[in-house]
Protein backbone atom coordinates (compact mmCIF):
# COMPACT_ATOMS: atom_id res chain seq x y z
CA UNK A 1 0.00 0.00 0.00
CA UNK A 2 1.33 3.44 -0.92
CA UNK A 3 1.02 6.05 1.81
CA UNK A 4 0.43 9.60 0.71
CA UNK A 5 2.96 11.78 2.62
CA UNK A 6 0.54 14.70 2.38
CA UNK A 7 -2.16 12.88 4.32
CA UNK A 8 -1.18 14.38 7.66
CA UNK A 9 0.62 17.53 6.52
CA UNK A 10 2.06 19.01 3.35
CA UNK A 11 5.82 19.03 2.91
CA UNK A 12 7.30 22.38 3.94
CA UNK A 13 8.68 24.53 1.13
CA UNK A 14 11.93 24.99 3.13
CA UNK A 15 13.21 23.70 6.43
CA UNK A 16 13.06 26.31 9.18
CA UNK A 17 16.51 25.78 10.72
CA UNK A 18 18.22 25.64 7.33
CA UNK A 19 17.22 29.27 6.81
CA UNK A 20 17.31 30.46 10.43
CA UNK A 21 20.11 28.51 12.05
CA UNK A 22 21.49 28.60 15.59
CA UNK A 23 18.51 27.40 17.63
CA UNK A 24 19.28 26.38 21.20
CA UNK A 25 16.50 23.75 21.14
CA UNK A 26 13.94 22.70 18.53
CA UNK A 27 11.11 20.16 18.79
CA UNK A 28 8.64 19.45 16.02
CA UNK A 29 6.56 16.80 14.30
CA UNK A 30 8.05 17.96 10.98
CA UNK A 31 11.71 17.98 9.96
CA UNK A 32 13.35 21.32 10.77
CA UNK A 33 16.94 20.88 9.55
CA UNK A 34 18.45 19.03 6.60
CA UNK A 35 21.54 18.08 8.59
CA UNK A 36 19.40 16.42 11.26
CA UNK A 37 19.34 12.67 10.60
CA UNK A 38 17.73 11.51 13.84
CA UNK A 39 14.17 10.63 14.73
CA UNK A 40 11.21 12.86 15.51
CA UNK A 41 9.86 11.03 18.56
CA UNK A 42 10.03 7.79 20.53
CA UNK A 43 6.62 6.23 21.17
CA UNK A 44 5.25 3.71 23.68
CA UNK A 45 2.24 1.69 22.57
CA UNK A 46 -0.51 0.83 25.02
CA UNK A 47 -0.94 -2.82 24.03
CA UNK A 48 2.32 -4.09 25.55
CA UNK A 49 4.32 -0.94 26.50
CA UNK A 50 6.89 -1.63 23.78
CA UNK A 51 8.72 1.45 22.46
CA UNK A 52 9.92 2.44 19.00
CA UNK A 53 11.60 5.45 17.41
CA UNK A 54 9.63 7.20 14.67
CA UNK A 55 11.43 9.27 12.05
CA UNK A 56 10.44 11.33 9.03
CA UNK A 57 9.26 10.60 5.50
CA UNK A 58 9.33 13.46 2.95
CA UNK A 59 10.14 15.89 5.80
CA UNK A 60 7.04 15.02 7.85
CA UNK A 61 6.39 12.49 10.60
CA UNK A 62 6.41 8.87 9.43
CA UNK A 63 2.78 8.25 10.33
CA UNK A 64 2.62 4.95 8.43
CA UNK A 65 5.27 3.38 10.66
CA UNK A 66 3.73 4.94 13.75
CA UNK A 67 0.24 3.61 13.05
CA UNK A 68 1.57 0.18 12.17
CA UNK A 69 3.46 0.09 15.47
CA UNK A 70 0.49 1.21 17.60
CA UNK A 71 -2.13 -0.91 15.84
CA UNK A 72 -5.65 -0.26 17.13
CA UNK A 73 -4.37 0.96 20.50
CA UNK A 74 -2.93 4.23 21.82
CA UNK A 75 0.52 5.76 21.39
CA UNK A 76 2.34 7.92 23.95
CA UNK A 77 5.52 9.95 23.43
CA UNK A 78 8.43 9.05 25.71
CA UNK A 79 11.00 11.25 23.92
CA UNK A 80 10.65 14.32 21.73
CA UNK A 81 14.01 14.65 20.01
CA UNK A 82 15.85 17.96 19.81
CA UNK A 83 16.58 18.81 16.17
CA UNK A 84 18.83 21.79 16.95
CA UNK A 85 22.01 19.70 17.07
CA UNK A 86 22.40 20.20 20.83
CA UNK A 87 20.88 16.80 21.71
CA UNK A 88 18.76 18.28 24.50
CA UNK A 89 15.86 15.89 24.16
CA UNK A 90 12.56 16.22 26.02
CA UNK A 91 11.71 13.02 27.88
CA UNK A 92 9.02 11.53 30.09
CA UNK A 93 9.67 8.15 31.73
CA UNK A 94 6.43 8.04 33.75
CA UNK A 95 3.68 6.51 31.61
CA UNK A 96 0.88 8.52 33.26
CA UNK A 97 2.61 11.80 32.33
CA UNK A 98 3.44 10.98 28.70
CA UNK A 99 1.65 13.05 26.03
CA UNK A 100 -0.54 11.11 23.58
CA UNK A 101 -0.11 11.07 19.80
CA UNK A 102 -2.25 8.09 18.69
CA UNK A 103 -5.79 7.40 19.95
CA UNK A 104 -7.42 4.03 19.22
CA UNK A 105 -5.34 3.52 16.10
CA UNK A 106 -5.80 7.05 14.70
CA UNK A 107 -3.42 10.00 14.62
CA UNK A 108 -4.23 12.93 16.92
CA UNK A 109 -4.29 16.06 14.78
CA UNK A 110 -4.83 19.81 15.06
CA UNK A 111 -5.93 21.69 11.97
CA UNK A 112 -5.11 18.64 9.87
CA UNK A 113 -1.51 18.25 11.12
CA UNK A 114 -0.11 15.77 13.65
CA UNK A 115 -0.11 16.98 17.24
CA UNK A 116 0.60 15.79 20.77
CA UNK A 117 -2.04 15.94 23.49
CA UNK A 118 -0.99 17.30 26.89
CA UNK A 119 -4.14 17.03 29.02
CA UNK A 120 -3.31 18.60 32.42
CA UNK A 121 -1.34 15.57 33.63
CA UNK A 122 1.31 15.53 30.90
CA UNK A 123 4.67 17.23 30.57
CA UNK A 124 8.11 16.50 29.15
CA UNK A 125 11.38 17.41 30.86
CA UNK A 126 14.53 18.49 29.06
CA UNK A 127 17.60 16.35 29.65
CA UNK A 128 19.72 19.40 30.54
CA UNK A 129 19.28 23.05 31.49
CA UNK A 130 19.33 25.69 28.77
CA UNK A 131 21.10 28.81 30.02
CA UNK A 132 20.22 31.84 27.93
CA UNK A 133 21.94 35.19 27.61
CA UNK A 134 20.57 38.71 27.53
CA UNK A 135 18.56 38.05 24.36
CA UNK A 136 16.31 35.15 23.44
CA UNK A 137 13.48 34.18 21.12
CA UNK A 138 10.86 31.46 21.33
CA UNK A 139 7.98 30.44 19.09
CA UNK A 140 5.53 27.58 19.39
CA UNK A 141 2.40 26.21 17.75
CA UNK A 142 -0.42 24.93 19.94
CA UNK A 143 -4.10 24.92 20.81
CA UNK A 144 -5.67 24.77 24.25
CA UNK A 145 -8.70 22.62 25.00
CA UNK A 146 -10.98 25.33 26.41
CA UNK A 147 -11.03 28.93 27.58
CA UNK A 148 -9.33 29.06 30.97
CA UNK A 149 -7.03 26.15 30.16
CA UNK A 150 -3.28 26.77 29.98
CA UNK A 151 -1.31 26.74 26.74
CA UNK A 152 2.44 26.44 27.34
CA UNK A 153 5.29 25.60 24.99
CA UNK A 154 8.96 25.15 25.87
CA UNK A 155 9.61 27.03 29.11
CA UNK A 156 11.87 27.71 32.04
CA UNK A 157 10.90 29.74 35.08
CA UNK A 158 12.93 32.18 37.25
CA UNK A 159 16.53 33.25 36.48
CA UNK A 160 17.46 32.55 32.85
CA UNK A 161 13.75 32.17 32.11
CA UNK A 162 12.17 32.05 28.66
CA UNK A 163 8.57 31.05 29.39
CA UNK A 164 5.72 32.01 27.05
CA UNK A 165 2.13 31.01 27.70
CA UNK A 166 -1.59 31.70 27.59
CA UNK A 167 -2.64 31.37 31.22
CA UNK A 168 -5.81 30.35 33.05
CA UNK A 169 -6.82 34.03 33.39
CA UNK A 170 -6.90 34.17 29.55
CA UNK A 171 -3.91 36.53 29.42
CA UNK A 172 -0.62 36.06 27.61
CA UNK A 173 2.65 36.15 29.56
CA UNK A 174 6.30 36.13 28.56
CA UNK A 175 9.01 35.70 31.18
CA UNK A 176 12.48 36.97 30.41
CA UNK A 177 15.96 36.32 31.76
CA UNK A 178 15.82 38.93 34.52
CA UNK A 179 12.54 37.65 36.03
CA UNK A 180 10.63 40.52 34.43
CA UNK A 181 7.56 39.53 32.49
CA UNK A 182 5.11 40.93 29.99
CA UNK A 183 1.39 40.54 30.60
CA UNK A 184 -1.16 41.17 27.88
CA UNK A 185 -3.40 44.15 28.50
CA UNK A 186 -6.54 42.32 27.41
CA UNK A 187 -7.88 38.81 27.86
CA UNK A 188 -8.33 36.32 25.04
CA UNK A 189 -10.80 33.43 25.33
CA UNK A 190 -9.77 31.80 22.05
CA UNK A 191 -9.36 28.05 21.71
CA UNK A 192 -8.04 28.29 18.14
CA UNK A 193 -4.68 26.98 16.99
CA UNK A 194 -2.08 29.69 17.60
CA UNK A 195 1.46 30.65 16.66
CA UNK A 196 2.88 32.47 19.69
CA UNK A 197 6.23 34.27 19.82
CA UNK A 198 8.16 35.79 22.71
CA UNK A 199 11.12 38.01 21.89
CA UNK A 200 13.68 39.44 24.35
CA UNK A 201 16.14 41.79 22.68
CA UNK A 202 18.65 42.66 25.40
CA UNK A 203 15.84 43.39 27.86
CA UNK A 204 13.33 44.81 25.40
CA UNK A 205 10.55 42.26 25.51
CA UNK A 206 7.59 41.73 23.18
CA UNK A 207 4.96 39.11 22.38
CA UNK A 208 3.22 38.20 19.14
CA UNK A 209 0.12 36.18 18.29
CA UNK A 210 -0.24 34.93 14.70
CA UNK A 211 2.28 37.50 13.52
CA UNK A 212 0.67 40.50 15.24
CA UNK A 213 1.95 42.29 18.34
CA UNK A 214 0.18 41.60 21.65
CA UNK A 215 -0.44 44.83 23.55
CA UNK A 216 1.12 44.36 26.98
CA UNK A 217 2.71 45.94 30.02
CA UNK A 218 5.87 45.06 31.96
CA UNK A 219 5.91 43.97 35.59
CA UNK A 220 8.20 42.08 37.97
CA UNK A 221 7.86 38.49 39.12
CA UNK A 222 10.12 35.81 40.56
CA UNK A 223 9.27 32.12 40.20
CA UNK A 224 10.61 29.53 42.61
CA UNK A 225 10.38 26.58 40.22
CA UNK A 226 13.49 26.00 38.11
CA UNK A 227 12.76 23.39 35.48
CA UNK A 228 13.18 23.15 31.72
CA UNK A 229 10.02 21.56 30.37
CA UNK A 230 7.46 21.37 27.58
CA UNK A 231 3.83 22.05 28.56
CA UNK A 232 4.69 23.31 32.04
CA UNK A 233 6.07 22.18 35.36
CA UNK A 234 4.63 20.58 38.47
CA UNK A 235 1.57 22.54 39.53
CA UNK A 236 1.39 24.52 36.27
CA UNK A 237 0.54 21.89 33.67
CA UNK A 238 -1.10 22.84 30.39
CA UNK A 239 -4.22 21.36 28.80
CA UNK A 240 -3.41 21.67 25.12
CA UNK A 241 -2.14 20.17 21.89
CA UNK A 242 1.39 21.06 20.78
CA UNK A 243 3.03 20.62 17.39
CA UNK A 244 6.26 22.60 17.45
CA UNK A 245 8.34 24.67 19.87
CA UNK A 246 11.73 26.32 19.29
CA UNK A 247 14.14 28.47 21.29
CA UNK A 248 17.01 30.71 20.21
CA UNK A 249 19.60 32.00 22.69
CA UNK A 250 20.07 35.09 20.55
CA UNK A 251 18.34 38.16 19.17
CA UNK A 252 16.10 37.09 16.29
CA UNK A 253 14.17 40.35 15.95
CA UNK A 254 15.25 40.82 12.33
CA UNK A 255 14.27 37.23 11.55
CA UNK A 256 10.97 37.08 13.43
CA UNK A 257 8.73 37.69 10.43
CA UNK A 258 10.61 35.14 8.36
CA UNK A 259 10.50 32.51 11.11
CA UNK A 260 6.78 33.03 11.64
CA UNK A 261 6.12 32.93 7.89
CA UNK A 262 7.92 29.61 7.60
CA UNK A 263 5.89 28.15 10.46
CA UNK A 264 2.59 29.51 9.18
CA UNK A 265 3.27 28.30 5.64
CA UNK A 266 3.42 24.75 6.98
CA UNK A 267 0.62 24.87 9.57
CA UNK A 268 -1.73 27.38 7.86
CA UNK A 269 -2.73 29.01 11.14
CA UNK A 270 -3.72 32.50 9.95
Amino acid sequence: MIINPYLFGAVASSLLLDTYSGAAAAYSLRLLRTAYTGNAIRVRRSSDNAEQNIGFVSDVLDTASLLTFCGVGNGFVTTWYDQSGNANNAVQTTAFNQPQIVSSGAMITTNGKNSMLFNSTKLMLLTSTITIGASSYTSFVGKRAASGDKLIGLSRYATNGYSLYLWSDNKYYFLGKTNNYLASSATDTTTAQLLLTGQNSAGTMSMFKNGGAITSSTAGLVYSTLVDAIAGASGTLANCNLQETILYDSNQSTNRTGIETNINTFYTIY
